[in-house]
């Protein structure tokens, strides 16, 4: 649709961008009455930041156009004020205060990989089962 992939709009990356944000702005008490951060604007703004790399690697699996890079999500997040800082210990996260987007991974040669974001999302440690690992975990401030 109008040149973008219509697929990524609802893809793991945009829907963890939005639920974040949103999170984020629940948590300071402020209500919206139109999302802040549609995942359908997020995946435009994704895709307009260059989809080269993605296109060759949906030559050999389609689903490949859903994939959202952690430089992807930082860049996002950024184009709506906000800051993502890298951290380690999920164990660490407080969920009545701490925003993040996480990515978890199944097995290792598996397309088993999604974005989360914690703590709207709930079983992250066990997404995939108890193969599941945390691969990277993303704080989400605002700048």
């Amino acid at each position: 649709s109008n040149g973008y992939y219509v697929a990524h709009f609802n893809c793991c990356g945009p829907i963890a961008i939005e639920k974040a944000i949103s999170k984020y702005y629940h948590n300071q008490g402020i209500v919206f009455v139109r999302d802040p951060a549609p995942r359908k604007e997020i995946s435009k703004h994704i895709q307009n930041d260059g989809q080269l790399f993605k296109g060759l690697l949906s030559l050999a699996n389609r689903d490949a156009v859903c994939i959202t890079w952690s430089w992807e999500m930082k860049n996002v997040a950024e184009k709506y004020g906000f800051t993502l800082i890298d951290a380690n210990d999920f164990e660490k996260l407080d969920p009545s205060k701490d925003v993040a987007l996480i990515l978890v991974r199944g097995k290792f040669f598996s397309d088993q990989w999604h974005w989360v974001c914690y703590p709207v999302d709930k079983n992250v440690k066990a997404y995939f089962g108890p193969e599941t690992k945390i691969d990277k975990i993303l704080l989400l401030k605002k700048k």
